[in-house]
């Protein structure tokens, strides 16, 4: 008989991996038909797995609250779409609906089946860990070295390997650096830490400037004791004396790479002469303006139409919202959060919510510990930027720390 933990372990193991071959079909093959698309082929049968598993647990009345509430939930997108369908009879509406939903569902279930039905340890954590690294480094690797792969962010000398979203990688790379430097283990972690420093080198994203919270909590923690700290000083201040030509060109690389990130969205906010009264507002809204427009334009329309405030718009309903203004680039405000909110209304934000922190007091226990911080980046990160709780490249990593954090504690 098939044993769904072991299924669920070997895709924790590999999902990385799994996109990374789903993204050299499309770039590589130009093959876009999900037929095609690995992903579909093997998170879709676990998906049934997950569907039959429930139905039997259903008949067994061996059901656990946050399944049970996936479960409407799950109930609840499906009516979702149906009655968006009706307000707008396309075959968008099924055909695009429907493959968000399962993809989206797929991850709710393996949250609450990891969290519920497997047994999580510090020895499983790092094998998840390293093989899914190994897999994300040599993507970037191949891709900043040999051109492979997709440009990050569309910026000419960057990448983001064979992944398709440019928030995932950054996201990605951030936890990682978090975990090796916050692992009882720092010295055997300097390696890990150099390549994630090159890696978001290679990716160019503004999320490198979150580095700067986990060393944070590495100081506080001792985890840099002063004694290494002093060495650690007197090491990088010989390399700035030996070095120094190489050190001002990193500098004035990295200035370079990610001040265009920066810029672009200044630009843009100062085409339009800002969003706020309020000149601060203005300046910080500035280096995320896209976001922040965006963000404008779909609450106004939520709030301005019970509909769409308590059912929502459904995924394509979001992107006709951005067609009909003439934008096809960014079709969302790119705010996890505001776009389950915008897709699934009040209903549906509700739910979710409810199923992410239904072990709060646990969540906040962990807070400052080392799964509380990544969790705790990974909010900000999907309350900021967005694409990154419902992507299954990073989303996987996501539900799978919360359901460890869920399970501190258990006997």
């Amino acid at each position: 008989m098939l044993n769904l933990k072991i299924v669920i372990k070997y895709y924790l193991f590999l999902f990385l991996l799994v996109d990374s071959i789903s993204g050299f079909v499309r770039v590589y093959l130009g093959i876009s038909n999900p037929i095609f698309n690995i992903g579909y082929w093997v998170r879709g049968p676990i998906l049934i797995l997950f569907i039959f598993y429930y139905i039997y647990q259903i008949r067994q009345k061996k059901l656990f609250l946050d399944e049970i509430l996936t479960l409407v939930l799950f109930i609840y997108f499906i009516l979702n779409m149906f009655l968006n369908y009706i307000e707008f009879p396309s075959s968008r509406m099924i055909s695009e609906n429907i493959l968000y939903i399962f993809r989206f569902q797929f991850l709710l279930f393996l949250f609450v089946f990891i969290r519920n039905r497997m047994h999580i340890d510090e020895s499983l954590t790092r094998k998840i860990i390293y093989i899914n690294f190994i897999v994300f480094t040599l993507n970037l690797f191949f891709g900043y070295v040999f051109g492979l792969g997709l440009e990050a962010y569309r910026f000419s000398g960057t990448t983001k390997g064979m992944f398709q979203g440019g928030n995932p990688v950054s996201i990605l790379n951030l936890i990682f650096f978090t975990y090796f430097v916050l692992d009882n283990k720092f010295r055997k972690q300097v390696i890990p830490i150099a390549i994630t420093l090159f890696n978001g080198f290679a990716i160019a994203s503004k999320s490198i400037f979150g580095f700067i919270i986990p060393i944070f909590f590495a100081l506080k923690r001792k985890a840099l004791s002063v004694n290494k700290l002093v060495f650690y000083t007197l090491f990088i201040f010989l390399l700035m004396i030996s070095f120094t030509t190489i050190i001002d060109k990193t500098v004035e690389s990295y200035e370079s790479r990610f001040g265009i990130n920066i810029q672009k969205s200044i630009n843009a906010a100062e085409k339009v002469g800002g969003l706020y009264e309020s000149n601060i507002m203005n300046k910080i809204a500035s280096v995320n303006f896209r976001r922040y427009a965006s963000l404008n334009e779909q609450m106004r329309t939520s709030f301005s139409d019970i509909k769409t405030l308590f059912i929502g718009e459904s995924l394509v309903g979001q992107n006709i919202f951005w067609e009909e203004r003439g934008e096809f680039t960014f079709r969302h405000a790119s705010m996890d959060f505001f776009d389950h909110f915008f897709k699934f209304g009040l209903l549906g934000l509700t739910l979710f919510i409810w199923i992410l922190f239904l072990d709060y007091k646990k969540l906040l226990q962990q807070l400052f510990k080392k799964d509380g911080i990544i969790i705790g980046l990974f909010f900000l990160y999907a309350f900021f930027g967005g694409h990154v709780i419902d992507s299954v490249t990073s989303g996987s990593l996501f539900y799978f720390i919360l359901a460890k954090i869920s399970q501190s504690g258990n006997v």
